[in-house]
């Protein structure tokens, strides 16, 4: 574990589901050193009428025990618990006021005592998830996802998982609609370490850590707004913290080519490079959250080596400044579009 607090992340994305088809969308197998069931679901969900899509993914095994928790509710003299609960129970553990920690899901329909078509709502293990969501969803079904952004770093290559905590139908998307807007955004607490024009100042890369429980990442996320760009160039200094939040896309690499016509002419066309490339733009952060006083280089160059050192021991056993300027966009929800009442 260490020694700082985590930069943790989320994101909601609603759109047509797409990848059901595939081979890789739902497995259900043994893993191969502890031979334990093990669950996953590879989807994506379509943002725009174009075919821009957001994929996710979500993994479970059978475990020992979960977890059912309880809120505060100083009204009524009612602290905040947790309970362990064994895996064999986790369905009929039935205490009131608690729910259990897991994946909202409701991927199909069932209707309701008043008559009306309503999401089949459940609160479900990782694992039962994976099963759940991999029997019931279809392609074009329209849908509201949220989550956990889960950074990580395999074979030098720097990766950032979507995971879900939710997967609901929603009401139906039409990408085709005049007033259609693609939505997939994110939230995330970053580390700022810099931020670097392009040639024509026209794009900015800021580059971030991202600290998790074990773990500290590199990240690059991007900035179109020249003043927002400023404001962070200005106000914050290297390994400072602060919460951002933006939009999710997908950008394609298009080059425009000419192709000579039999018939003489030349014909300037436009090719899509492959593949495309999922981007984190910044459009809004809020000043309020600077931290100059947890994150330091010091402090992630010496966790990063404990971090280095912990993995060498396994490996060797075997086994407060300014906040003035242009801060962009406010940060907004749009769970609206889980269309049954909230979890």
């Amino acid at each position: 574990m260490i020694d700082l607090v985590q930069t943790r992340g989320s994101f909601s994305v609603s759109g047509l589901v797409t990848g059901t088809d595939k081979d890789s969308f739902y497995e259900d197998k043994l893993t191969q050193s502890t031979k334990k069931p093990f669950r996953s679901v590879n989807f994506g969900v379509k943002i725009d009428k174009d075919g821009s899509s957001v994929y996710t993914y979500l993994n479970g095994m059978e475990r020992k025990s979960v977890y059912y928790s309880r809120r505060e509710d100083k009204a009524k003299g009612i602290t905040k618990d947790t309970q362990e609960v064994a895996w064999k129970d986790r369905y009929t553990f039935d205490k009131e006021g608690y729910r259990m920690i897991g994946v909202n899901v409701g991927v199909k329909k069932i209707v309701d005592k008043k008559g009306n078509e309503v999401n089949d709502k459940k609160v479900l293990t990782e694992f039962d998830a994976c099963e759940e969501i991999g029997t019931n969803l279809k392609d074009d079904a329209s849908v509201f996802v949220k989550g956990n952004l889960e950074f990580s770093t395999y074979n030098d290559k720097h990766n950032v998982r979507l995971v879900p905590t939710q997967v609901s139908l929603c009401r139906p998307i039409d990408m085709e609609a005049e007033d259609y807007t693609p939505n997939a955004q994110f939230t995330q607490v970053i580390v700022f370490t810099g931020i670097e024009p392009n040639e024509d100042k026209t794009k900015f890369t800021v580059s971030a850590k991202i600290v998790n429980y074990e773990s500290i990442e590199d990240a690059e996320f991007v900035i179109y707004d020249s003043k927002l760009a400023t404001a962070f160039r200005k106000n914050i200094k290297p390994y400072s913290s602060i919460k951002v939040w933006g939009d999710i896309i997908v950008e394609r690499d298009i080059e425009e080519v000419e192709e000579a016509s039999v018939w003489g002419t030349a014909n300037k066309m436009e090719r899509v490079n492959s593949p495309t490339q999922r981007l984190f733009v910044i459009t809004g952060a809020d000043p309020q959250t600077i931290d100059t006083e947890e994150y330091s280089e010091d402090k992630i160059d010496k966790a990063i080596a404990k971090i280095a050192a912990s993995k060498k021991a396994e490996d060797d056993y075997g086994s407060s400044n300014s906040n003035g300027g242009n801060w962009g966009k406010s940060l907004e929800s749009n769970d609206e579009l889980d269309d049954d009442e909230p979890w």
